[in-house]
């Protein structure tokens, strides 16, 4: 439900937001769950940044602090969360099974997306979080106040959030994605050129021709397996030299690896996210933010035109895995 107050130029608008992935978000104890109010600014100031429009970055970081703050200023955006009907637990899901690379057994693709977050319990003979999570139908009220002048700003940037994102551990990986009908908005902006910082731009590409779903797990595992599929097409296994434009795996902090490519981890490009149909139905989707491929400050070397041409495979074997993009 969505609702509109006004007073002394103020806007208010409280949003009925329910949790659709296990949301993996602690507090003081970071074992423990927690939906706090912090994280969820974090991650409206995140897509406030991906969708903004101009290439000045110094005065991007000016609107930027007008909006939600800075060390030298409070923020103007007031957000409260409130009545929260939610349980966590340790327990994993089922999904669809598929190999390990270089191993003989087979694992679930949620346990491939949620690497890191659980581990193997021989008492009971099975995988559990080591995290308690918030669980899938969790429900909420997000209360948005803010200066009527930032209106479409504070709006768009909630929506990107609700829309493309998530919150919590793993997020990219599909975890931590919320659902509020009012605010579900897939209008994807691809204009503008790249820019040093995960952004929306020509460049950008929502994969959206899933099918649905009568439950979450069905869904993150659809679009896990076809993730999961063309990034392993990059490359013959255990090479890092393309998938590291993509992300670099937990597992190859093991490896034997050139210490250049280990250093060279930088921000998945790909949001991976569930979200709910009208019909109560449960539906992926995969979108593409590029950015400025930026070595580090010791590397001279450009490898923008590499990281260009390994995510175009990569969309390329996306679309081929589910048919095409919007």
């Amino acid at each position: 439900m969505f609702y509109v107050s006004r007073f002394k130029n103020i806007e208010k608008r409280e949003y009925d937001c329910e949790v659709v992935t296990p949301l993996f978000l602690g507090g003081a104890d970071p074992k423990e769950a927690e939906l706090r109010v912090p994280p969820v600014k974090a991650a409206m100031r995140f897509w406030w940044r991906a969708l903004y429009e101009g290439g000045n970055v110094e005065q991007m970081a000016k609107e930027e602090a007008d909006i939600f703050g800075s060390t030298e200023k409070k923020a103007m955006i007031t957000v409260k969360i409130e009545n929260i009907i939610s349980k966590s637990s340790l327990e994993m899901p089922a999904g669809k099974m598929v190999p390990v690379e270089g191993k003989s057994y087979k694992t679930s693709i949620i346990n491939y997306l949620s690497y890191g977050l659980f581990e193997y319990k021989n008492e009971i003979k099975k995988n559990v979080y080591i995290r308690k999570h918030i669980e899938p139908s969790g429900h909420f009220k997000l209360i948005v106040s803010f200066p009527k002048n930032m209106e479409p700003d504070v709006v768009q940037a909630t929506k990107a959030m609700i829309t493309f994102g998530g919150l919590g551990s793993r997020s990219r990986n599909g975890f931590g994605s919320l659902y509020c009908a009012a605010l579900i908005d897939r209008t994807v902006k691809k204009e503008g050129e790249l820019k040093s910082f995960t952004s929306f731009s020509k460049e950008t590409n929502l994969f959206d021709k899933f099918n649905t779903y009568m439950n979450w797990e069905d869904a993150l595992s659809e679009i896990g397996d076809v993730y999961r599929n063309a990034r392993l097409k990059l490359e013959r296994k255990h090479s890092w030299n393309n998938r590291k434009f993509i992300a670099m795996p937990i597992e190859a902090q093991r490896e034997n690896i050139p210490d250049a490519i280990r250093r060279g981890r930088h921000a998945k490009p790909y949001f991976l996210h569930i979200s709910k149909t009208i019909d109560g139905k449960y539906r992926g989707q995969i979108l593409f933010l590029p950015y400025q491929y930026k070595s580090r400050p010791d590397d001279h070397s450009n490898q923008q035109e590499e990281y260009m041409t390994i995510c175009k495979k990569m969309n390329e074997e996306i679309a081929r895995e589910m048919g095409g993009t919007r």
